[in-house]
Formats: structure tokens, sequence, C-alpha cells
């Protein structure tokens, strides 16, 4: 019988590499397939102490600290990238292509067949339309960030010998999440304003969701494709006032227009470094109608969703509030 069968069979004595594992996705990641009965190794730059997992110490950008890490195991999730609004492309690029082609080169050395891949649903733009957008749907990624991940896939599909997984998640909210940390903060001191009448549909993530989403692809995706994951859709005024309902406050609706805050976002790129000022994806992401297919993974992996609006919102809500 060999290797790779064998494995495919005993899943759960697999030995698995996470990249970015003190990230956002990552621990969430590492402590469910900790759960699972996986063996975990965590790849950090820094010596963090991670539950659940043997940390090792390495980076993505250096491909020799690289090869040893991963001679250990049998599969690589490859999590780990640099992700902003902003930023030089060839900061996001250094992390996000080379980084992945580093990894795979590294798995290639060392005979490992295996790899899941954390891309982004930002690879698809913002069209603004109701109908889905499915795997097969163009490419129109809007910033340098959601560009290198793209140009990750790429790499990765040169590798043919190897069986390459590519999950492509959305907003990813819950416990944790910065986006999500800056969106309640906005909305609990009076400065959030829906971009246009807040009708509009988004598609939101949370991640143990994607983290079931992304074993479910080492179990199951037997080619190596490409799947969408996504959580629950709703109008960006639900997903407000929902939060405004768990933090008990009395929302004043505001409005901007899409494109003065378009214009505005512009100007905020190039003059403004406060986080919280708003840029082009943000104005895309909540300000315009997309709507994300993960019919492929619900069909092919088994994906269920585990949670909704009210679940995610009422969980982060809790999060924010230990910040204070």
């Amino acid at each position: 019988m060999s290797k790779e069968l064998n494995i495919d069979i005993l899943f759960y004595s697999m030995r698995i590499l996470v990249t970015g594992a003190s990230g956002f996705i990552g621990r969430y990641l590492v402590r469910k397939l900790a759960e699972r009965g996986y063996e975990v190794f965590a790849l950090t730059r820094k010596n963090f102490k991670i539950e659940c997992a043997e940390v090792i110490k390495g980076d993505i950008t250096d491909i020799k600290s690289l090869i040893p890490a991963i001679r250990k195991v049998d599969a690589v999730f490859h999590n780990a990238g640099y992700a902003d609004d902003r930023g030089k492309k060839r900061d996001f690029y250094r992390v996000n292509v080379n980084g992945t082609k580093n990894v795979a080169e590294a798995c290639r050395m060392n005979g490992i067949k295996r790899i899941i891949y954390t891309s982004s649903a930002g690879v698809y733009g913002f069209p603004n339309k109701k109908e889905p957008l499915t795997e097969e749907s163009p490419k129109k990624p809007i910033n340098a960030y959601h560009k290198s991940k793209l140009e990750g896939e790429y790499v990765l599909r040169k590798y043919k010998e190897m069986r390459i997984s590519v999950i492509r998640p959305p907003l990813v909210l819950g416990a944790g999440a910065r986006a999500g940390e800056i969106i309640l903060k906005r909305i609990e001191n009076g400065k959030m304003a829906y971009i246009g009448d807040g009708e509009n549909f988004i598609p939101i993530a949370h991640p143990i969701d994607v983290s079931e989403c992304l074993i479910k692809a080492l179990e199951k995706d037997r080619k190596g494709e490409v799947f969408n994951v996504v959580s629950f859709h709703c109008r960006i005024k639900e997903l407000i006032e929902e939060i405004g309902r768990e933090l008990n406050i009395e929302l004043k609706e505001k409005h901007i227009p899409y494109s003065i805050a378009y214009l505005i976002s512009i100007f905020s790129e190039k003059f403004s470094k406060n986080e919280f000022s708003l840029t082009r994806f943000r104005v895309k992401s909540f300000g315009r109608n997309r709507i994300i297919s993960f019919e492929k993974a619900k069909k092919k992996l088994g994906y269920t969703p585990e949670y909704d609006l009210k679940k995610t919102v009422k969980e982060m809500v809790k999060w924010y509030k230990t910040l204070s």
C-alpha cells in the first residue's frame, strides 16, 4: 500500500504543519485539528506558546528555515500571509507570493504531496451583483493584498506533482477578528455610517467554519480543487443592527452616498494612516452587493456552516467587551 493511500485511510495519524499558526484563522485551525486527533506542528516567526501544537520557529520568507520544519510532516496548511487594506505591493508579494513559493518548494524538496492553501474571496473583486459568484467567476482583485493572494494560487498551480486544495473565505468575523474590532468600535462610538442605503448583501465567514472547510478539504478533496467557504449572507443593515442590539446601543442611522464615500477613500488611502479611516476595499465591501456560492464545498466536501449572524455577533461582542 502506498504511503499516500495509507495517509488517506488513516487521516488522524497524520502529522500536520500549519503556517501562520499564531494568526487569527491559524489559532482556530490548530485547535480544531488537535481536537480531530491530528498531530499538529505550528510554524511561527516568534516563540509563541500554542496549546495543542508543537511550536516550530520558521519564516515563510526564509526557505532555509522551512526545509527542516516541513521535513517532519505529511501535509501543510499554508495559512500565513500579510493582510491589509493598503500597503506596498512589494511587501505583499514578498510574503504572499514568494513566501508561498518557498512553502511549495520546501514541500517538494521533502516529498510532501499535500498542501491546503488559505486564499481569499477578494480575488473576485466586488462586482455589485446579486448573482452568486462561483469558483469559476472572473477574477478582479482590487488591491495589492488580493492580487498577491491570487498570484499565490497561480504559483501553487505550477506544482503538478502535488495535490493542492485552495479555500477562499470572504470577510472573516469572530472573536479575535481585527476587522470586527474596528466595526464594533465605530458602532460603539456612533461613527458607523451606511454606504448607500445599507440594503446590500455581504458574505461573512466565521473562523471555525473556515477551519472546518480547510480540514474537510484535506480529508475529502481527491483532486486538488478550489472551494469558496461562507458561513452566511446578510444585508449590511442587518449586521449593524444586530451588533447594536448585542451592544445594547441605540443606533442613529447615518448614510453616505457611495460616490462620496469612494472619493473620501481615495484621499484617505493617500494621506491618512489611521486604521479606522475609509479605504476603497472597505467602501466596496460594505457598499456593494456580493453573494458568494459555497455549493461546491457543500456537495464535494460535505461542508455545512455552524455559524449564523446572531451566533457570530454574540460571540464577537462578548470578546470585544473583554478588551476594555
